[in-house]
């Protein structure tokens, strides 16, 4: 029989040091990962699971792909699953205010933001008329709509509700096939990180001083501290869901 592959995913979360786990990954010498972002199961399954497969170039090795789409999008689990049953999938949580600021910063230095609000004021009432960070949460905890609130860019906050979609995962996976990491654990220690990484891929230890490739981002705007008290409170409650199924607070999250 064929093997199935991908035999991982790094699924998200975004803006959670997805891409330095898999800058790290890409130096040990048993695994291979295409250069880019699939998201096949997400946005492009029309092409097909043949354009899919032929992605992924070494059957002698651990294969795998990072598209941080997977986590969000709990449309396509399913399509995960039903692809490679035994897929493992690695998840990265980073402290969910910091992740939408990244994100909302991600997207403003590209010039992303006012694509997406003209294109989401094309189809809903009231529109978008600021998109700074704090107008735009404040017009996300307005927004009756739960499916409204999941369009881009008012997803930047709709993806740090990292427990619902862990959950939904968890509907459909069992547990020993994911892997669930702490971004700030891994900045501040990605040896131990990617030891833990090696021991869920069944293999060998990476090569020494494989460190992340870590990225600094300069933040267009400084936010007031009552801007970051609201966010960081909208999000508690879905925090504490999270340390529950985690079995205990992450420490690293405290403000």
């Amino acid at each position: 029989m064929n093997q199935v592959i991908p035999d991982f995913l790094i699924v998200g979360a975004a803006k959670s040091g997805t891409t330095s786990l898999i800058a790290g990954l890409k130096q040990h010498p048993d695994i291979y990962t295409p250069g880019v972002e699939l998201n096949y199961f997400s946005h492009f399954y029309n092409k097909g699971v043949k354009w899919y497969s032929s992605q992924f170039l070494h059957p002698e090795k651990v294969q795998g792909e990072k598209s941080t789409s997977y986590l969000y999008e709990t449309s396509c689990h399913q399509r995960i699953f039903d692809h490679n049953p035994g897929i493992k999938l690695i998840i990265l949580l980073r402290e969910p205010f910091k992740r939408a600021f990244s994100n909302w910063t991600m997207r403003y230095n590209q010039s992303r933001l006012l694509k997406q609000a003209h294109l989401f004021n094309g189809r809903n009432q009231p529109k978008i008329e600021n998109i700074g960070f704090s107008h735009l949460f404040n017009y996300y905890v307005s927004c009756p709509s739960a499916t409204i609130k999941r369009e881009e860019p008012l997803d930047i906050f709709e993806r740090g509700m990292y427990i619902d979609q862990i959950q939904h995962l968890r509907g459909i996976f069992p547990s020993e096939q994911l892997l669930i990491l702490i971004s700030e654990r891994y900045f501040n220690h990605p040896a131990e990180t990617l030891r833990k990484v090696s021991r869920f891929l069944n293999i060998g230890d990476f090569p020494e001083n494989c460190h992340a490739w870590k990225r600094k981002t300069e933040y267009p705007v400084k936010l007031d501290e009552a801007v970051v008290r609201q966010i960081r409170n909208f999000y508690k409650p879905f925090n504490e869901r999270l340390f529950e199924f985690l079995g205990g607070e992450i420490e690293e999250w405290r403000t």
